[in-house]
């Protein structure tokens, strides 16, 4: 294992620090961190650049090319140099949709035997309404369903986003390293103060865009609840058709008023805005025949692709009333807390709303490459290395000591990625689990079975056994597979390879595949 000690510079802003590392999956890295006086000729100091061309900003890494709007820093278009030279022009956007409340709703027009309703004494908009959705499906719901923790519905039903207009400063930041390059941007509504700011980043040696918002606080003045959107609105002709992941594993395909998600007999104009929402746990993109275009996310947000060629996704929420769906409260977090809910207090929130931050990863690629080109980075997103800190004074003399049993023999195939590696109760017994990270027809260099030497991750130790769990684990994948039930088949199944040759401790993955083992090594 490597050790590196770093040095922060001092400077007028808050400082940042990048490095970057080449230590295998399952390494680990020790640093030590100092601060120094600036040092005006030390070319590592991070430099500041006050664009003031009448041209357009472009920032090249010899792998992308993105070019920002001189006036604002906002993104204007990524081109991929390593697929082609492809270009896809984005216009980049953020708003919001502004939260359906109905303070009438305690006494509903009509009533039905599906709907028992409460007194709403609760809350404001309050309806006894938990676990009952039958209202929702038949319409009734119209009157008095409020947005909330568990509802995602604007004002009116086709209701378009509330664009917020990009700050127009004397001058855009720029912050420059021979790691890293930051185009600085804000975002707000006429005549106010912005309260979305957003950096954009290009990295040495990456095929990517990282967009690091900062939300908030969310202003409620105006007594509307709000649903914050990051849209990227591009060229490709994707016609109504997107892709979201599934827990992170298989991309499905989503059609824009697609009627058979709720029903055949459940009608999407009801709510043609919110019914169009699916869930995003890492990624989704869309495509055409000339330019793929993908939006990789740092944690689960909703995200839908409401015009040609958009993607949004819901990045923060601040809604003023409760949506009767168990939560008894609004969803609306603030950096106090909240008094006591009745009888004790009025539940009244404390401090200013809540600031979040978060990162989209934004790729481009050539066409029908969505899937590819988001597997590629999905995982390193989803599985962020863990970081442990510790303080101590600078006179200190910290001895950095080398943990045992961490490493690899040899590097994984690009396609595998290391789940878990989790050591049990008995000494020497670890379980394991390896995923391949494509699925078929996704990639002609990865979409394919690949061979991996469980030796390779014990390389101060000798394999003594292995046996292959279910995927939980608990037990023996051969014992279940003899009592499972036997379905009648009519679908092709994967041919299960297991242990290649248990001399060897070589397993295969097929695409898509995860499989658990627990390895006893001496």
């Amino acid at each position: 294992t490597n050790f590196h000690s770093l040095s922060v510079k001092n400077s007028a802003v808050t400082p940042s620090l990048y490095h970057t590392s080449r230590e295998a999956t399952s390494s680990h890295a020790s640093y030590t961190v100092t601060s120094e006086p600036r040092d005006e000729a030390n070319n590592l100091r991070p430099r500041t650049l006050v664009i003031q061309s009448p041209d357009d900003i472009i920032i090249n890494n010899d792998i992308i090319s993105v070019k920002f709007d001189r006036s604002t820093g906002v993104i204007q278009s990524i081109q991929n140099i390593d697929e082609g030279g492809v270009i896809l022009e984005i216009e980049q956007r953020y708003g919001f949709y502004t939260a359906f409340s109905n303070e009438n709703s305690r006494e509903p027009e009509k009533e039905d035997s599906f709907n028992v309703k409460g007194d709403g004494m609760c809350l404001p908009g309050y309806i006894n309404a938990e676990g009952d959705e039958m209202p929702w499906l038949l319409g009734s719901a119209n009157k008095w369903q409020n947005a909330g923790a568990y509802i995602f519905r604007p004002t009116t039903p086709k209701e378009s986003l509330h664009t917020l207009s990009p700050k127009v400063p004397g001058s855009v930041l720029v912050f420059q390293s021979n790691l890293v390059t930051e185009v600085h941007a804000e975002f707000g509504e006429l005549g106010q103060a912005p309260w979305i700011k957003q950096i954009s980043r290009i990295f040495h040696g990456k095929n990517y865009v990282e967009v690091e918002y900062a939300v908030g606080p969310v202003p409620i003045d105006d007594c509307v609840g709000k649903e914050v959107i990051a849209r990227y609105s591009s060229s490709i002709k994707n016609g109504g058709k997107f892709f979201s992941d599934s827990n992170g594993r298989q991309f499905v395909g989503r059609t824009l008023g697609n009627h058979s998600v709720f029903g055949k007999d459940v009608s999407l104009d009801i709510e043609p805005v919110a019914s169009n929402f699916y869930p995003v746990n890492t990624a989704m993109f869309i495509e055409d025949d000339e330019h793929s275009f993908s939006v990789l996310v740092d944690r689960s947000q909703a995200g839908s692709s409401l015009s040609e060629g958009s993607l949004e996704l819901i990045i923060q929420r601040r809604l003023l009333h409760d949506d009767s769906r168990g939560v008894g409260e609004p969803l609306n977090e603030t950096d106090i807390g909240i008094t006591p809910c009745p009888p004790f207090g009025d539940a009244t929130r404390l401090g200013s709303g809540v600031i979040v931050k978060g990162i989209h990863l934004l790729k481009v690629g050539k066409a029908r490459s969505g899937a590819r080109i988001a597997r590629e980075h999905m995982d390193q997103v989803f599985s962020r290395p863990h970081m442990f800190v510790a303080s101590s004074s600078k006179q200190d003399q910290i001895r950095l000591r080398q943990l045992a049993e961490i490493g690899l023999k040899s590097p994984l195939p690009q396609n595998v990625m290391i789940i878990s590696f989790v050591g049990l109760e008995e000494d020497d017994s670890f379980l394991v689990r390896l995923g391949h990270q494509f699925d078929d027809d996704e990639s002609v260099d990865f979409s394919f079975p690949v061979e991996i030497d469980l030796q390779d991750l014990f390389p101060n130790k000798s394999i003594h056994s292995i046996s292959e769990k279910t995927l939980s684990g608990n037990q023996d994948l051969s014992s279940w597979e003899q009592r499972r039930l036997s379905w009648d088949k009519t679908f092709r199944e994967r041919r299960r390879k297991g242990v290649v040759n248990k001399a060897s401790s070589v397993v295969v993955l097929e695409p898509l595949e995860i499989r658990t083992f627990e390895i006893i090594v001496k």
